[in-house]
């Protein structure tokens, strides 16, 4: 029993371990390959950390699943939130700083907290009992609400995506204008967007100067003379303009991962769902009572695999716009309340809870809202990076 018992453990928090580490080499090869003709799934890198991440979220749990019950095995996935930490530091070469800490433990707690309260284990259920489980009518209104609340959070990411890129390519247009134009002195140019230029000396001309038979060089002098204040405050309004554009255009690149990470979890935890309808199907059918012999258990298998897909693709995403040490707690926190909630009314299992129970979920959904506050404060300190033309049509995609 004991042997049993430790390889449930063991398969738990290799799972987490799996999973941190799957996704942050994902990420380590979107920081590398920001070049236009990069292709991101021929990197050896990236094919070896979504192995790890597809390997990770399913076999383990499986395992796991099969084994510990869910109030056990669930607090050991928040093993994979301090692995994060760990991998962000070593291998992205992150700056983990105070508040990254504490909004890390944070949420380990709050996530332990609201697992080891709020789960309720179940015994596997035939398909009939399962699919009144589905005709519930609160089922029902929850599952409604649910999915406008995933359709409102996509919409509202693809809004903040597109935005991101017409402020990216309105602040790289802006740039080429100001390069081109005529009697615009260097420093203005410079000044508005140095790391854009970052490759150039500040020194050398990004111009060569233009002779002009019209005018001697004292004119040209004299014309600088009364010529350099103005532009000098255009250049000035020119840079603060620029300035805020950047700002804006870092913010829409933030919000646009912040909402890609939250909806992946919420379709993950669907999926968790679903998967575990369908362990509780497999079960049964190894016991000798054929499950899968209605095409409604194929739907469910269906299901498993398109949400596991969308999941996919907005982890992508988030990863590409943001750092492990934001989109792992995000996923993890946006997963585990969806989760606990939709086990609860999907099982009937709210009349269950008892009033500590559901005090100290309270208590873990406020640690975990603590948590994502602390770790979501680094939006406030974006640096003023800028955006290829590659990095562009990635975000677009």
């Amino acid at each position: 029993m004991f042997s049993r018992l430790l390889l449930g453990v063991f398969a738990s928090v290799t799972g987490s371990l799996g999973h941190s580490l799957g996704m942050t080499l994902q990420k380590r090869a979107h920081m590398r390959l920001q070049t236009p003709n990069s292709v991101l799934w021929r990197d050896r890198q990236w094919q070896l950390g979504l192995l790890l991440y597809l390997l990770s979220s399913t076999l383990p749990p499986i395992v796991a699943l099969s084994i510990l019950p869910v109030f056990v095995a669930a607090p050991l996935a928040a093993v994979g939130l301090v692995a994060n930490a760990v991998f962000a530091r070593y291998i992205l070469h992150s700056t983990f700083a105070h508040t990254d800490a504490l909004g890390t433990l944070l949420v380990t707690v709050g996530s332990g907290c609201v697992a080891l309260f709020g789960a309720i284990d179940e015994p596997p259920l035939s398909l009939p009992e399962l699919l009144l489980l589905y005709k519930r009518p609160a089922y029902v209104i929850f599952f409604n609400i649910y999915l406008l609340l995933v359709v409102v959070l996509i919409a509202a990411e693809i809004y903040w995506r597109r935005r991101y890129v017409q402020l990216a390519q309105l602040d790289n247009s802006s740039v080429t204008a100001l390069a081109v134009a005529p009697n615009v002195p260097l420093n203005s140019v410079v000044g508005s967007r140095v790391n854009v230029f970052r490759e150039n000396s500040e020194t050398e001309p990004l111009l060569g100067a233009v002779e002009s038979p019209a005018y001697s060089s004292e004119d040209q002098t004299d014309s600088s003379v009364y010529s350099e204040p103005v532009f000098a405050m255009a250049a000035d309004g020119e840079s603060m303009a620029n300035m805020k554009s950047t700002r804006s255009e870092q913010m829409a690149r933030y919000v646009s991962g912040f909402l890609s990470a939250v909806v992946s979890g919420l379709i993950c935890s669907q999926t968790l769902l679903l998967a575990k309808s369908g362990i509780g199907l497999l079960v049964l059918t190894l016991r000798g009572n054929m499950q899968f012999k209605d095409p409604l258990a194929l739907a469910i298998v269906i299901g498993l695999l398109v949400t596991a897909l969308a999941n996919l693709y907005f982890i992508q995403r988030a990863l590409r716009l943001c750092s492990t040490l934001t989109v792992v707690p995000l996923c993890y926190c946006s997963s585990s309340l969806s989760a606990l909630f939709s086990s609860l009314v999907y099982f009937d299992q709210i009349r269950l809870l008892t009033s500590t129970q559901i005090a100290m979920i309270a208590v873990g959904i406020g640690l975990l809202g603590a948590g994502v506050l602390l770790l979501s404060m680094k939006a406030e300190s974006l640096p003023l990076i800028s955006s290829s033309s590659g990095d562009e049509d990635n975000i677009s995609n």
